[in-house]
């Protein structure tokens, strides 16, 4: 054997030494940012979790770090979005890569802003939470699976969400990952002293996170508020498979319902598409052209007539999820319009408005390109959908605006406004409803209406909660959640959740229903996030974009010695 081919030998080894390396470095940032959440919930990982992958992109070249930061991103989103797989196989499989290249993305802009000369205890932060702003945006936006979100626990810690919103505890975390790597991963351009201020400056920040939610959480700025029941029932939903009797579920809500009557509420909460008919009176008045229409539901007046008994003998505002239907013009397409709606009726048992989900689940409520491709929203409402497989048109409208809705009670007035299903994840649309330029909120409360019971009682659960406790704490609201399968409760505006259905310790599962009474709190404070919004994420992403796309060409020529054998 010759000398070259021993040298050859040689590097093989050497590349398949460091591809097994690699490897296992995404295997442990997959374990280590899955254990940070539901159903694991071990938040102290947090502040380390990205260090395994931190390692990984330093000491990778470019397109090394673009493999495995996908691999990466790829092995934890097929892992945690699996509660997706019983729905819809291709659904899943897209989403996950779509979600996965956030990682290498995320990489690169880290790789980028250092090699411009910014700081790593700067540069992880600032692109991790500029990558979390853009995932969350338009209609492929996902706000789930955040950093900060993994903190929805510790209380002292999201209180700064109500500048930041989760992006500014999302920041902190990755702070805290950037001064950990930095101290433990030998970089011969840094000195010890560096590293240790950089360190500093990382305690600092946590220190001040602290301080800073202890203060907030000793201040007393609630009074009480209307009387709300929730309540939860406990019908799975299976694409495959029977779907729960119409009756049956409208039976078991009503039932709850009139226990909870003598808790005197002044609110009774039903869950998204509680309601297996359109009651809405748009529909029911309609004079229909085509007799052929799907528009035989049997016994719709005999639910409103129930509903409208229960609001009477309650004496309470009711609110129920329904699917509203309003029929358009001869000729206009489609023919009907639909909607996932939050329908809402009087204590006198009388219709009083309804709230129009603004933004429905891609592909899961809606499929693109209905009016502009026609023939490509053909090709994913048969391919990409758990119900279009037939070229059954289910998509949904999209609501024309948000509201907010006013409760009379014997006490006062009572402002507050709906977000349906997923619409909870999302800060920007709840911001809206609290946004306000006055020294008065718009609203006292958020009501959340949910139906999770397509996700066969897994972590989607305890995920969608936490979540959900970031819009109280952004806005200083508390938000009533009423959701089939779970988990219904009551979330305070400083983040804590004062109560859940449960059945005994279990949070969680199969048989879990009932309903939950409780008086709420009303948070008189207006947050720095309801007024100047997501300015500091936008603000934070021109930073990023403009430190790491200098040269943008160069990155990509630059072999990995430049990085990880002279700086690692």
């Amino acid at each position: 054997m010759d000398i070259a081919e021993k040298v050859s030998n040689l590097k093989k080894r050497v590349v398949t030494r460091s591809n097994g390396i690699n490897l296992a470095l995404a295997g442990a940032g997959v374990l280590l940012y899955t254990l940070i959440f539901p159903p694991f919930d071990i938040a102290w990982l947090a502040f380390f979790a990205l260090v395994p992958w931190l390692i990984l992109i330093f000491r990778c070249g470019p397109r090394e770090q673009f493999i495995f930061s996908m691999l990466t991103g790829l092995g934890f989103y097929l892992i945690n979005v699996h509660w997706i797989l019983p729905i819809t196989i291709p659904g899943y499989i897209s989403m996950s890569i779509y979600l996965a290249l956030y990682w290498p993305v995320t990489g690169m802009l880290i790789r980028a802003m250092y090699r411009h000369g910014v700081p790593i205890v700067l540069t992880v932060p600032m692109a991790w939470v500029a990558l979390e702003y853009i995932r969350g945006l338009g209609p492929l936006g996902f706000q789930w699976f955040y950093l900060g979100h993994s903190q929805a626990d510790h209380l002292s810690l999201i209180q700064i969400a109500d500048i930041g919103g989760a992006y500014a505890v999302s920041f902190m975390a990755a702070l805290i990952n950037a001064a950990i790597f930095e101290l433990f991963h030998f970089r011969k351009s840094l000195s010890n002293r560096h590293k240790l201020i950089d360190f500093a400056t990382a305690a600092a920040v946590l220190i001040a996170t602290v301080f800073y939610g202890q203060w907030r959480l000793s201040q007393n700025m609630t009074r009480p508020g209307p009387v709300i029941t929730v309540i939860q029932e406990d019908f799975p939903i299976f694409v495959e498979g029977e779907s729960p009797d119409i009756y049956d579920v409208f039976d078991g809500h009503l039932q709850l319902s009139f226990r909870a009557i003598a808790d005197h509420p002044d609110m009774i909460i039903w869950p998204e598409t509680s309601i297996g008919v359109s009651i809405n009176p748009e529909f029911l008045n309609a004079k229909p052209t085509k007799k052929n229409y799907q528009y035989e539901q049997p016994h719709s007046e005999v639910f409103v007539e129930t509903l409208t008994k229960l609001a009477r003998t309650a004496r309470a505002y009711l609110i129920v999820g329904a699917l509203s239907k309003e029929f358009n013009p001869e000729g206009h397409y489609p023919e009907v319009d639909k909607y996932n709606s939050a329908i809402i009726f009087d204590r006198q048992g009388n219709y009083a408005d309804r709230y129009d989900k603004i933004r429905p689940v891609l592909f899961g409520e809606v499929v693109p390109f209905r009016h502009s491709i026609p023939w490509l929203y053909r090709f994913l409402n048969e391919n990409m959908t758990p119900y279009g497989r037939d070229g059954f048109e289910y998509s949904l409208t999209q609501g024309r605006t948000l509201k907010q809705f006013t409760l009379p009670t014997d006490t006062g007035d009572y402002r507050y406004a709906i977000a349906i299903c997923y619409e909870d994840t999302m800060a920007d649309l709840v911001r809206e409803n609290a946004a306000t330029t006055t020294h008065k909120k718009p609203i006292d409360f958020l009501v959340n209406l949910s139906n999770d019971g397509w996700f066969n009682h897994s972590s989607e659960l305890p995920q969608h909660l936490k979540i959900c406790v970031f819009r109280a704490v952004e806005n200083r609201l508390t938000i009533a959640r009423s959701v089939n399968t779970g988990i219904s409760g009551f979330i305070n505006p400083d983040g804590s959740i004062e109560a859940v259905v449960r059945s005994g310790s279990k949070l969680y599962g199969s048989g879990i229903r009932g309903h939950l009474t409780r008086q709420i709190k009303i948070d008189s404070r207006i947050t720095p996030y309801s007024r100047i919004k997501d300015s500091l994420s936008r603000v934070n992403l021109i930073l990023v974009l403009f430190c790491s796309c200098l040269n943008p060409v160069r990155y990509l020529r630059t072999p990995k010695e430049s990085i990880s054998h002279h700086d690692a």
